[in-house]
């Protein structure tokens, strides 16, 4: 196996390809076999999202794992993070088998050790990357591994952190599942909260038949804020396809951005808890950072990342991470990120204020940001050195490049798991955004 052919699966924090082309069973058996050799235990979890390869990827991926004499806890089509909780309460490395928002070609792994420990490139993905390029053994495939549901466990283990009794259950809300992952698990949740909700596309389908799971781009949620305006809802929430990233609408169908919704929860923790620190990245909005550090509230600065975010939570000892893109970490479930989780504490926040999600978002005055605009570009570092000529001062470079001035600011990153550059920018006014927004894409188009 060629070190280039690893190069283009191996990304930051995840394994991410085109399944059949650039990330085959045969590499997926060897990266199983690769990570119980870098893991203690003698057992690991092992779950998958519910992409139409997954079960070939499973077969590979547990074989191989059973050929290093390592058993397989198989808990089957779940959502990331029931991984990562079990991986938390049983103390077990896991594996996710997920491509999370790209298309339906695609598959992936994410990996955590035991105790949900985060695993990324500076945290041993680098290690099993080095493993799988020097394996040379025999492959064979089995496909008798036996399921066992654990939904109940995972269920419960959410019931420790924000109580069912806590959640207003006339609150009526709509969730577009995206056939994604979510639905595994969504009538056990239901029926543990007595949630009230109209959903949208609700069955687990890998092909992703109504539109992609990516609540990142704006059309996606159309259908949802629909829905929202059209039903009278109290707030929307859509998820990913594997359903660990959330991203909400008001009850005016209003997008509430990852750095709004990091504000949010984070001054309700600091309601209940004094000396509050948090984790959030780069691309967060220094207005929303400024805000939080202000109060009193310790910010940490991180890369966008789960296994970035989650080693630093644990190495602060953080209470919570907000990344812009949706994704929410909470110490009480092992430092790890849950779409699901963050929408019971967005319902127990509710609960408690006794607000519309409107009335909640307009008591925060923030200025006028551009969530996340995606471009493709043909060289990511050519593009970055381009915008960076094209400013006067200094650049942040932690992750990406970022600049501060008194009227704006923007983060411009590639992107870890597709060929694409990310622009997140914040500004005074409207007009001064805009015409931000429109220097830096002429930039890179030239």
């Amino acid at each position: 196996m060629t070190e280039n052919k690893l190069d283009l699966i191996f990304k930051a924090y995840d394994i991410r390809g085109i399944f059949g082309d650039t990330l085959t069973p045969e590499i997926a058996y060897k990266i199983g076999y690769a990570f119980a050799d870098f893991v203690s235990s003698n057992e690991i979890i092992v779950g998958h999202d519910g992409r139409l390869s997954n079960k070939e990827m499973f077969n590979a991926v547990a074989s191989g794992i059973r050929k290093n004499n390592k058993s397989v806890l198989y808990i089957g089509t779940v959502p990331t993070d029931v991984v990562y909780s079990l991986s938390g309460l049983k103390e077990l490395p896991g594996v996710i088998i997920t491509a999370s928002h790209n298309p339906k070609e695609w598959t992936g792994l994410k990996f955590c050790d035991a105790g949900a420990t985060p695993v990324g490139v500076e945290s041993g993905l680098q290690e099993i990357k080095e493993k799988v390029s020097g394996i040379n053994i025999d492959i064979e495939i089995f496909d008798n591994f036996q399921r066992q549901d654990l939904v109940d466990t995972y269920i419960q283990h959410l019931n420790s952190i924000v109580k069912p009794e806590y959640v207003d259950k006339s609150i009526n809300f709509g969730i577009d599942a995206a056939n994604g992952a979510l639905g595994s698990v969504l009538e056990d949740l239901k029926s543990s909260y007595d949630l009230k909700f109209e959903g949208l596309y609700l069955d687990v389908d890998g092909n992703f038949p109504n539109h992609p799971a990516d609540p990142s781009n704006i059309k996606n949620l159309k259908e949802l804020k629909d829905l929202v305006i059209s039903e009278k809802k109290d707030f929307g929430v859509a998820f990913d396809g594997d359903a660990d990233r959330a991203v909400f609408l008001d009850d005016k169908g209003n997008l509430i951005s990852g750095s709004l919704m990091t504000a949010i929860v984070s001054d309700w923790l600091y309601e209940k808890k004094e000396n509050l620190k948090i984790v959030h990245n780069v691309n967060v909005s220094p207005s929303v950072v400024n805000y939080l550090s202000e109060k009193g509230i310790s910010t940490i600065r991180s890369k966008v990342g789960h296994s970035y975010i989650k080693q630093i939570m644990r190495d602060e000892d953080a209470d919570f991470g907000g990344e812009h893109s949706a994704h929410f970490y909470l110490k009480e479930n092992y430092f790890a990120d849950s779409g699901i989780l963050t929408l019971l504490i967005f319902l127990q926040i509710l609960s408690e204020k006794k607000l519309k999600a409107s009335d909640l978002i307009d008591s925060y005055k923030f200025p006028p940001s551009s969530g996340e605009i995606n471009f493709e570009v043909k060289s990511v570092n050519e593009s970055l050195k381009k915008i960076e000529d094209s400013f006067n001062n200094t650049f942040d470079k932690l992750d990406g490049i970022s600049y501060f001035s008194q009227e704006y600011w923007f983060n411009v990153r590639g992107s870890n798991t597709e060929p694409k550059l990310r622009l997140n920018a914040e500004a005074k006014d409207e007009e001064t955004l805009s015409q931000l927004i429109a220097k830096i894409t002429n930039i890179i188009k030239v």
